[in-house]
């Protein structure tokens, strides 16, 4: 099972979600990585790679996309970003 590590942008940024139904959602998906830690999917959009990495993946969580990176050799899940769609 990856070990899952959050960026304390990530932290603070779902705090700011006001939806229980989105935020339990967000939680619910992130929860998964743990032992799926490919799931999301690697199609993301430039300014995304740029910003979190060409390992990045996203994890749709409407109406937010987490950004998340996969650590292989080291069994971590690096979950970095939670981005409105409309900002992407």
């Amino acid at each position: 099972m990856a070990r899952l590590l959050f960026s304390d942008s990530f932290v603070e940024d779902l705090s700011r979600v006001q939806s229980q139904r989105v935020y339990r959602r967000i939680v619910s998906l992130v929860s998964y990585l743990g032992d799926m830690p490919e799931m999301g999917s690697p199609d993301i959009p430039a300014a995304a790679r740029r910003r979190y990495g060409n390992g990045a993946r996203k994890l749709v969580a409407s109406p937010f996309d987490v950004l998340y990176v996969y650590d292989a050799e080291h069994d971590e899940v690096h979950v970095d970003g939670l981005v409105h769609q409309r900002a992407l």
